[in-house]
Parts: structure tokens; C-alpha cells; sequence
């Protein structure tokens, strides 16, 4: 494990551990596409480090994102047309998951 600071350390102390893997693969590369000044921000600029607060949280949800969310809907889109061809096109009318069938 590493531990990563999501804003910068030039912006913020703050850090949280990740798969050292991962620091080095994605989360420290997001950080080299950031402006210059906002990675470095060597004048100690509030309003840099404010970015790197905001640059650094939008990097860390699409990490999160990618590493735990996204096999999610293709995973429901696979067992959806799979019910489909078990049990006819309207599989869930008389299940308990009738209560999340969009109304309209």
C-alpha cells in the first residue's frame, strides 16, 4: 500500500491508502495531466490548492469508479437479457424487483 495525496502535497497533507499498484498506474499519472503550477503550486496559492482539492477528488471517484462500479452494469445487462430468454420479456412482473420497474 501507498499513500496517496489526492490534492498534491503541495496543496494538502491529507492522504489515503491505496494498492501501491494502482498510486503508481493511475492515480499518480492523473496528477501529471494537472497544471504545473496547481501540482507544484510553490507560492502556496490558496486558490491552486483548492483546485488540487477538487482536481484531486474528480481523479480519485473515477479510480473508484473504474475499480468498483464499472463491471457493475454490464454485469445487470447480462443477467437482464439472460432472465429475458429464461423467462419471457417481462421476467420481474411477479417477482419482489416489480418495485424498481420504472413507471411510465
Amino acid at each position: 500500500m501507498d499513500d496517496h495525496h489526492p490534492a498534491g502535497e503541495a496543496n494538502n497533507s491529507a492522504t489515503v491508502p491505496v494498492p501501491a499498484n494502482d498510486h503508481r498506474a493511475f492515480l499518480s499519472v492523473a496528477q501529471y495531466d494537472w497544471p504545473k503550477a496547481t501540482l507544484e503550486n510553490p507560492e502556496d496559492c490558496p486558490l491552486l490548492a483548492a483546485a488540487g482539492c477538487i482536481r484531486g477528488v474528480i481523479d480519485y471517484l473515477h479510480y473508484l469508479i473504474d475499480k468498483f462500479l464499472d463491471w457493475i452494469p454490464k454485469m445487470l445487462e447480462m443477467l437482464s437479457a439472460w432472465l429475458r430468454d429464461q423467462w419471457g420479456p417481462e421476467w420481474w412482473a411477479s417477482t419482489p424487483v416489480a418495485q424498481f420497474a420504472p413507471k411510465g
